[in-house]
């Protein structure tokens, strides 16, 4: 084989191996991304889930407020025919406007009613609490960076967070809102340690064996034992969260409720079956 076809060969198996890693780095990118979805599904949920409530809360004070305007203009309508009408029915002896003057003071005492119910409503009506946004997931990291494996972990250790906040929002709402504010308060700074893997596995990758990139691996493996603490606090978290959902509910207990329930069934029970030989006899 000539020297020209051996070279040609060899840049054709150089090209297909390069392919071959193109396509096993996009397999890992594309496994290590799914919890990153998640999490990111997590947050739209959350965010849209606040955006109904608004809606909610808007549309219910436009019905109020229509209802106050509605009830406040037919009780000064209807009231004032029913004074025009009592007027002349005293002067003529006949009504002035169409209908007797109970109809119209009806009307004006149910419009008056209407009016003064909507607006206590409107005046009770609870605005939505202030809404903070998730933080979104963190930057990915190629696969055989430093501190990719950290990066991942973090991610996930968020998506369990997520959760796990629903599940204590019934129990327990003010540990919800404290894990909530703990994520959002934690997470940005993990996530610019992230960013800094990411500039420094560029660097490491761009410079060849050199003082500078020896010196982007020792600062790489630095921020990443700095993620790895931040992961362990993620962690600690997760267990006391985990602790929290095991502990004893305040409120009434199963037993509680069903007992009364069963015991009356049982006495119903019993009743039937007595009246069955009463009248069996």
């Amino acid at each position: 084989m000539a020297r020209n076809d051996r070279e040609a060969f060899g840049a054709k198996v150089q090209a297909g191996i390069e392919r071959g890693l193109d396509v096993v780095e996009a397999w890992r990118a594309a496994r290590a991304s799914k919890p990153n979805r998640e999490l990111e599904a997590r947050r739209q949920q959350a965010i849209a889930a606040h955006a109904r409530e608004v809606r909610r809360y808007e549309r219910r004070k436009a019905q109020l407020s229509t209802r106050t305007i509605g009830g406040t203009a037919v009780a000064g309508v209807a009231g004032t025919v029913g004074v025009i009408d009592i007027i002349a029915e005293v002067a003529t002896s006949d009504a002035a406007v169409y209908g007797p003057s109970w109809m119209w003071l009806g009307a004006a005492v149910l419009g008056g009613v209407t009016a003064i119910t909507a607006r206590r409503s409107q005046r009770s009506l609870t605005p939505p609490a202030a809404f903070t946004p998730p933080i979104g997931p963190p930057p990915q990291l190629r696969a055989d960076a430093i501190g990719a494996a950290e990066a991942t972990r973090l991610t996930r250790l968020r998506l369990q967070l997520a959760e796990v906040v629903p599940a204590l929002d019934s129990l327990h709402p003010a540990a919800a809102q404290d894990l909530r504010r703990a994520d959002h308060e934690a997470s940005p700074p993990l996530h610019a340690l992230i960013t800094r893997l990411d500039v420094l596995d560029r660097m490491r990758r761009d410079l060849d064996a050199s003082a500078a990139k020896d010196a982007a691996t020792t600062a790489a493996e630095q921020v990443r034992a700095r993620l790895d603490a931040g992961c362990q606090t993620y962690e600690m978290l997760l267990t006391a969260s985990a602790s929290l959902l095991a502990a004893p509910d305040v409120s009434r207990s199963t037993d509680e409720v069903l007992t009364p329930a069963i015991e009356a069934l049982s006495a119903y029970t019993h009743g039937l079956q007595r009246s069955a030989e009463t009248f069996g006899a």
